[in-house]
């Protein structure tokens, strides 16, 4: 995908507008939203909240006519963001020519489409992004959910008429993947029952509660196709995100099967019974339950890691994970030690910067950060409105996230060997990147050319996880109770730091913003598989492998989600979209079994090894596998263990049918 710089520069405007009255709309469907002002001025006033990306497609929708998709209106994009890149006096122009359609589709009579065809969303591809890949049309159907027609819902289910004995399924973790296994068991009638050790669901988003905790995935795409959100901020912050996994739960029932303040232990395969036998713990006793299928919805980024440094238990004064954020700390007025700086980081120094009397950061180097505007902008009651009262504007917003998202910015960091890559740029486009996001930075800090060397990373765009700023993380730098010490870390003292150049600091409080075990799947539970295997054993401990990121030699009916291998940041996707494909895989080996009446199936060794060497060697030509820099991308031995190197597209269609040749089959 190419860089548009003309688009990098522009920002999209979001504008305010009252709320006046409405009258009701009939279709032949039934009523819908009422939607209608009373005249074409007011709902021309109502279109300046819209998103013209997203209006006129949703317009095309409406009425039928693709024509709408008009060439000169074809969106630019900032970042992988989708804007209109046009002057103001288009934009309202199309605001005019969106008011004039939607009145007479009103007025037609007609009723609101309740599908979308093959050629509406193709042609809204090539409207949108040409370029891409034809088989993304039918990934991006998926993600419209149109009247309740959702194309991801099962299409089969077990009842006491199939005959079908189904096999009950055991799922670690109630966090997003979790959950959405279970709503999609339950929709085919199978047994599961949700273990999860918080006390409440959302994994992530319900663990991590520090100041400014926030998604950084645009959350009209960061939710599930069958139930988009109104959202009050366009990057959600964590409490509205546990809110909405929470009414997921409740509304869909799911509650009935989770087992809360629960933790696995132990999970070991029983040949002869072909099950696993699951041990956990919850309060002071163990329980036991046995499966068919036992599926890991724990994620990578749930086990908090704390820094190896010396004296790390004598420091007298406070000092907790991001992840484990102790709220009985008041820092006001206190220094206050930071140590690190990736996403959490950058989203918890300016809210602590805002109340300490000092912060030091302390680090070693920079992700790259992306230019985001939206980060932290409320949703305009325009666009709210719109997406209550316009039929379908919330299906082609998504729409305009989601195929982009899908997208993403592989092309970025492919490492072109004839370039030649080094530790600044592997291509030329991802030199490109770098020019365009440094001037960006440089920009901003005109007036403090010292910090310059800490926020223009000196390794390829994405060689570490980007993060996102709208400028405020850099204004935070500038603060003059905020310094930054790039100084290594020797020991931890009683009262403070000391430093290897022989320095020492003195701290009131020491947060640890210092990441996850990313590496360590599963962990700690004991894990094994066939003839008493080892799974950590098998992985050696962080060197994590899974087909597909799912599934393992001689660990039969064991499927994790967001496994190895899985990460998408760099694609810019949702997680939530990629779940949806290893969803899609585990429910047809549910199926599978109940089909054919086999006990168990686990993949086969070359099977395996073959897809785990076309992973390392694709992995080496991206920018974490070239660059040297430091990140959690990579295990101890320099792997990674992480980010999928491949399209989006390709997972999508891997994980969209399980191909028993793939697997030894036991009857």
């Amino acid at each position: 995908m190419k860089l548009p710089r003309q688009a990098m520069a522009r920002q999209p405007q979001i504008k305010e507008c009252n709320m006046v009255s409405m009258r009701s709309v009939q279709d032949s469907n039934g009523s819908h939203s009422s939607w209608l002002p009373e005249d074409t001025s007011e709902l021309r006033r109502y279109l300046q909240g819209a998103d013209t990306v997203a209006l006129l497609p949703t317009v095309a929708h409406l009425t039928r006519d693709p024509s709408v998709l008009r060439k000169e209106w074809k969106p630019a994009f900032y970042y992988g963001n989708p804007i209109s890149g046009l002057p103001q006096d288009e934009e309202d122009k199309i605001r005019d020519f969106c008011a004039e359609k939607l009145i007479e589709f009103v007025r037609s009579g007609k009723p609101v489409p309740s599908q979308r065809s093959y050629d509406e969303v193709r042609a809204f591809c090539q409207w949108m992004m040409p370029e891409v890949h034809e088989g993304y049309t039918g990934m991006l159907i998926e993600e419209l959910v149109c009247d309740k027609h959702d194309p991801r819902e099962p299409r089969w289910k077990l009842d006491s008429k199939s005959g079908a004995v189904a096999p009950h399924v055991l799922i670690i973790g109630a966090g997003e993947s979790g959950l959405l296994l279970g709503y999609r068991l339950k929709q085919a009638g199978v047994p599961f029952t949700i273990i999860e050790k918080n006390p409440g669901v959302g994994g992530t988003w319900f663990e991590n509660d520090y100041p400014g905790c926030r998604v950084d995935a645009n959350s009209f795409f960061y939710s599930y196709a069958f139930a988009r959100n109104i959202w009050e901020e366009y990057y959600s912050q964590a409490p509205d995100l546990r809110k909405y996994f929470a009414r997921i739960a409740e509304e869909t029932g799911l509650y009935e099967n989770i087992v809360l303040n629960a933790e696995v232990t132990a999970c070991v395969w029983d040949e002869q019974a072909a099950k696993w036998k699951v041990e956990y713990r919850q309060g002071d006793t163990i329980q036991l339950i046995e499966s068919e299928f036992v599926t890991s919805a724990v994620g990578q980024l749930n086990r908090p890691s704390l820094p190896n440094i010396k004296g790390r238990e004598l420091f007298a004064g406070p000092a907790f994970h991001s992840a484990r954020w102790d709220h009985n700390v008041d820092l006001t007025g206190k220094r206050v030690a930071v140590i690190g700086i990736g996403a959490s980081a950058i989203q918890i120094i300016p809210q602590v910067a805002k109340v300490a009397e000092r912060v030091t950061v302390l680090c070693r180097s920079m992700p790259w950060l992306v230019p985001t505007p939206l980060i932290h902008e409320h949703v305009s009651e325009g666009m709210k409105w719109a997406l209550q009262n316009i039929p379908s504007y919330a299906l082609w917003l998504r729409a305009t996230l989601a195929l982009p998202g899908a997208y993403g910015m592989l092309d970025w960091v492919v490492v072109d060997p004839d370039y030649p890559p080094t530790e600044r740029s592997v291509s030329a486009l991802n030199d490109q990147v770098r020019a365009v996001i440094t001037a960006w930075i440089e920009e901003r800090i005109a007036d403090r050319p010292d910090l310059r060397d800490l926020l223009i990373p000196s390794s390829p765009f994405a060689a570490k996880r980007i993060t996102r700023d709208n400028g405020s993380f850099i204004e935070t730098l500038k603060r003059d109770n905020v310094v930054v010490n790039r100084t290594p870390i020797q020991e931890i003292e009683e009262g403070g730091i000391v430093f290897t150049d022989g320095s020492r600091e003195d701290y009131d409080v020491i947060i640890y913003a210092t990441g996850f075990h990313a590496s360590r799947f599963l962990m700690p539970m004991k894990v094994l598989g066939e003839d008493s295997r080892d799974l950590h054993a098998v992985w050696d401990g962080d060197d994590a492998r899974a087909y597909l990121g799912m599934t393992v030699p001689h660990f039969p009916n064991l499927f994790i989600l967001y496994g190895p291998n899985t990460n998408q940041a760099v694609h810019g996707g949702s997680a939530i979209m990629w779940t949806e494909f290893s969803v899609k895989y585990v429910l047809d080996a549910v199926h599978q079994m109940t089909l054919q009446g086999f006990r168990s199936l686990s993949v086969k060794q070359d099977v395996f090894e073959t897809y785990s060497d076309r992973i390392d060697e694709a992995g080496a030509l991206r920018t974490w596998g070239f660059s040297d820099v430091s990140s959690w991308y990579k295990n101890s031995k320099g792997r990674s263990t992480q980010n999928f190197p491949f399209s989006s597209y390709e997972l999508w269609w891997r994980t969209h049918q399980v191909d028993l040749s793939d697997y030894e089959l036991t009857y």
